[in-house]
């Protein structure tokens, strides 16, 4: 039988497995939680009703507990006639659940284990209890539970959870993590300004940051609010806190345990930042798009909405929902009311499309990428729980309103929730959204019939409707009331100032197409068709082209070369088709299709412009739409190699993916590359998944592409890029090109290496090299073989290594690619180290530097160094390897080579190990660590920590390096690289 979990700290729910359990009737929970919070007692009928319904119970009251019971058996028991858990005793029950099965049981067992590992001296372990601990808390416990014994228990429990709280903070200000409490005491403070230990601890922490000014202030304006409210004087603690203060004492440090390192001031990455309390300027965001000028009605719900959102009082996040069908408007109403809260928030706004309707939703990564880049977030986490994480932190002492427009899904939904009650939420979706703990929800209807008319005459012209009052009536009921269908209706009127109303009635009268445009109603097909037949045969042709692709948006530049149209003409088009509602721009110059609209395009048929060079080619609908893939895989690979040609300087590959006679935007700098692909990285993704299963042209440039991205992305170990490039592999194999399948393989190879997915990585790669040999694509075996080199190396094999580094190299000089030979060779000096041969290594690299001094690539001198540094460092010359790691090391600040930083960071750490300045090593090897984590590469992560255990071990911190020596052993044995080995062997040598 699966085991059952019951969380009492949020909303009350339970588990069987993976199952949710029926929960009932809030009356019926109750019951549940009285069982509960009273482990294996016998609980009376009299303390049951109590608990339940107070000194009055109703007359019913013991038939429904009876009632209750029998539901609950229903729900938790096998066999209902023989109960094992919830068992009669008397006129009562009791209910029988191991205690890591109530959420609350486990807390309370979390917080008790945590005081005793403080009283112990291990303080990050008592850390740890709590952080736990407080991660089971979800809002208000019980949440929505009826009775006096409910009430009671959830204010022990908030009270459970601000002293889980303190404590976790004053262990971090312990910890040296000072600076980084102060934003949330403040909040704390503010939100119980009369709980005098947590005033004591933001004394701490900012007395601890360097913050003396602020913490003396503290105290004094602490003592006036309580004083006011109390009439009392602040108590012995707090007082004493200001008086050790005042006399530069401060808060007493934590006892030091024999051989452990004082601890610096830590940022929440982990490293020591000497400045982190220097103030810098906070971006203060305003993404909410302009509000429609014309908006119109709602304004009962608007209203709802504000006040929701607006409450001085409110102690935890407020989220409102707007939910309802297509077009009804959630959008417009929901920027609109972002806009009318400025005041209520004015530290920002941030705004994403969640991209809720279409075939691939929007990534909470990416959009949470955006968000923390808007923040002035310039170091990015991997990992989606960890940007999450961030940005919790990074919003915790702001009051920022984030407009999520469009949800898909709770999941999707929700690591784009900030933490704290200072902020807001204003989310749309289609759906309901069930399960979003204290949102209110704002049901859209479709507009009355006032709403309706005077939508239509703020678009036309009052004067316009009121000549023709009950035609305008009969066309807006015509239209079903839904807003998107007057709104078209509306526009196109005013475009056309000649017509009468009655015209367009008719129209749609005679065509019979709107009849389905009614309350409830998902079908808008008629509208848009309506509109269509409106159209220039120049616009239909532009909205068909421009819905064949599956990109979320577009930018013009993009769509001019979709259109095959000038830039200019292009955009007079797409904003004819944005004023007529089938196109939607956010943001100047970048245009998006809704999803429906996209269906209703791709279902009409179109032929090439009389006189253009397509027509004779061209059949119909079907010819125009290749011809405009083939134009738009053009454009982004034109543009892609031109980035690829700043990331790779000289790389012979980049010939090899020259488009079609297709220039690209012209980029003019590293920077400039980095910044189009990561605007463009999302389309060009969704747009070679869908050209992977259509004919060979497209398929060999939509490779092409996705290698031309290749140093910008994807992430390799995300599902999306695996499912795509298992996809594109299995097409070029279908598709019987040696060439592109080998080009296919070669990139999927690539980034299985990039995951540490050797043996993917291997058979990828084998397989790309004997295709590229067999139809001499010589760029990329020469890459291909490079590669697989480096996986040789990472295995063990070093003379295997080697021989492929040696061809790799041969290939290198036919192709007079200088700095790929120069890395070829540097990569056979770090095998031959491996190989026992530093000596002669280390005579390869210097001499590779002198043979290539004229170039200027910083990522190969710097990768030279670093090896020249490995060399000397096994030739035991440490003071040469300091100096050799520290160059490598400057440089690759300077230039912006993050993961090379990373990795001459931990091995200067080792060097200086080893020469004795063991501190400035601990700095380093720290620094080293939390830049991996950042960089989410596991391999880089695991050397680090290999290192970061050696000096504390030198530093006579024993147990910290043991730790330190488990994380980087687990990870070597999860990516099954040799290092496991002996890994394993210092750990069974240490106690």
């Amino acid at each position: 039988m699966e085991s059952l979990r019951f969380n009492l700290l949020g909303v009350v729910r339970g588990r069987r497995g993976s199952v949710d359990l029926d929960m009932g009737s809030p009356q019926q929970q109750a019951l549940l939680v009285v069982l509960l919070l009273r482990p294996g007692q016998a609980v009376s009928a009299a303390v049951l009703m109590e608990a339940l319904w107070g000194d009055d119970p109703p007359v019913t009251a013991t038939k429904s507990l009876r009632t209750y019971a029998w539901r609950w058996r229903k729900v938790l028991e096998n066999d209902v006639a023989e109960p094992r858990l919830l068992t009669t005793v008397g006129d009562g029950y009791r209910l029988e659940v191991p205690e890591d099965a109530v959420d609350v049981r486990y807390a309370e067992a979390l917080a008790r284990r945590a005081r005793r590992a403080r009283r112990a001296g291990d303080a990050r372990s008592a850390r740890t209890m709590l952080a736990e601990a407080l991660a089971l808390f979800n809002g208000e416990p019980l949440a929505g539970v009826p009775g006096p014994f409910a009430q009671r228990h959830r204010r022990r429990l908030s009270e459970l959870h601000l002293d889980l709280l303190e404590a976790r903070l004053a262990l971090d200000i312990d910890l040296g993590r000072a600076s980084w409490c102060v934003p949330e005491l403040r909040a704390l403070t503010d939100e119980n300004p009369l709980r005098e230990s947590l005033i004591v601890l933001l004394i701490r922490a900012l007395h601890a940051s360097g913050r003396t000014g602020e913490a003396a202030a503290v105290f004094p304006a602490a003592r006036r609010r309580i004083v006011d409210r109390l009439g009392l004087e602040p108590g012995a603690e707090l007082a004493d806190a200001h008086r050790r203060l005042l006399a530069s004492e401060g808060p007493a440090a934590p006892p030091m345990r024999s051989g452990e390192p004082a601890r610096t001031e830590a940022s929440p990455g982990g490293e020591a930042s000497a400045g982190s309390d220097v103030p810098v300027p906070v971006p203060q965001p305003a993404q909410v798009p302009a509000s429609t000028a014309d908006f119109t009605g709602r304004e009962a719900v608007a209203r709802l909405m504000i006040n929701a959102l607006s409450r001085p009082d409110r102690d935890s996040l407020p989220i409102v929902a707007v939910v309802g069908m297509g077009g009804l408007g959630k959008t417009t109403l929901a920027r609109h009311v972002a806009h009318r809260l400025g005041a209520h928030y004015p530290d920002g706004q941030l705004y994403a499309e969640l991209r809720g309707g279409d075939a691939r939703p929007a990534s909470p990564q990416d959009i949470l990428d955006g968000f923390l880049a808007a923040l002035g977030v310039e170091s990015v986490p991997d990992c989606q729980d960890s940007r999450s994480a961030l940005f919790r932190s990074v919003t915790h002492d702001r009051r920022l309103l984030v407009v999520l427009d469009d949800a898909h899904s709770l999941a999707q939904l929700t690591p784009l929730l900030p933490g704290a009650a200072t902020c807001g939420v204003l989310v749309t979706s289609r759906s309901r959204l069930a399960g979003l703990n204290g949102a209110v929800y704002a049901d859209l209807e479709v507009f009355d019939e006032a709403e309706a008319m005077e939508l239509l005459s703020r678009v036309i012209g009052h004067d316009r409707v009121a000549a023709e009052r009950e035609t305008a009536r009969e066309l807006v009921v015509a239209c079903g009331l839904l807003p998107l269908a007057v709104r078209i209706v509306a526009a196109r009127l005013a475009a056309r100032p000649g017509w009468s109303i009655g015209m367009l009635r008719d129209r749609f009268t005679g065509e019979r197409r709107l009849g389905t445009l009614r309350a409830g109603d998902l079908d808008v097909s008629a509208t848009f068709l309506a509109s269509w037949r409106q159209l220039t045969p120049e616009q239909q042709r532009a909205l068909v082209l421009l819905a064949v692709t599956d990109m979320p948006d577009f930018a013009l530049p993009i769509a001019a070369r979709m259109l095959d149209r000038p830039e200019s003409d292009s955009e007079d088009l797409l904003e004819e088709l944005v004023d007529l509602a089938l196109l939607e721009s956010d943001t100047a110059g970048r245009y998006h299709l809704h999803p429906l609209v996209r269906s209703f395009a791709l279902a009409q048929d179109i032929a090439a412009p009389a006189g253009s060079a397509e027509a004779a080619a061209s059949a119909g609908s079907v010819g125009e739409i290749a011809a405009s893939r083939g134009r738009l895989l053009d454009a982004l690979l034109g543009t892609a190699v031109n980035a690829f040609r700043w990331a790779a300087p000289g790389d012979p590959v980049a010939v090899t993916l020259a488009s079609d006679g297709a220039a690209g935007q012209p980029l003019d700098s590293l920077a400039s590359a980095r910044r189009w692909a990561a605007v463009e990285l999302p389309n060009i993704v969704a747009l070679v998944g869908q050209m992977a299963a259509g004919e060979a042209d497209l398929l060999r440039r939509s490779v092409d592409l996705m290698i031309a991205m290749s140093p910008f992305g994807p992430d390799p170990r995300a599902e999306p890029t695996i499912e795509l490039l298992s996809v594109l592999c299995a097409a070029a194999d279908r598709a019987g090109d040696g060439k592109v399948a080998g080009r296919a393989h070669f990139l999927r190879g690539n980034l299985a290496m990039a995951a540490v997915r050797r043996q993917e990585a291997e058979r990828e790669l084998r397989i790309a090299a004997r295709l590229c040999a067999k139809y001499d694509d010589i760029a990329i075996l020469r890459q291909a073989l490079d590669t697989l080199g480096l996986l040789a190396l990472r295995l063990g094999d070093y003379d295997g290594a080697v021989t492929n580094f040696e061809e790799a190299i041969g290939l290198a000089r036919w192709l007079r690619h200088r700095t790929g030979e120069f890395m070829s060779i540097v990569n056979a000096a770090l095998a031959e180290i491996y190989h026992g041969r530093s000596v002669e290594a280390e005579a390869t690299c210097r001499e590779a530097l002198d043979s290539f001094d004229d170039q200027s690539d910083d990522d190969a001198t710097a990768y030279a160094w670093y090896v020249i540094g490995l060399a000397v460092f096994d030739q035991q010359r440490y003071e040469d390897a300091v100096s050799w790691f520290g160059r490598c090391l400057n440089l690759c600040v300077s230039a912006g080579l993050h993961v090379r930083e990373a990795r001459a960071r931990y091995r200067l750490a080792d060097a200086l190990r080893e020469t004795g300045e063991l501190e400035l090593a601990l700095r380093h090897a720290r620094q080293a660590a939390g830049h991996c984590e950042r960089l989410s590469d596991q391999r880089d992560q695991a050397y680090a920590y290999a290192v970061l255990s050696r000096v504390l071990h030198a530093l006579g911190a024993d147990q910290e390096s043991r730790e330190q020596l488990i994380l980087a052993h687990d990870l070597f044995t999860v990516l099954g690289l040799p290092e496991a080995a002996e890994t394993g062997r210092q750990l069974a040598r240490r106690p």
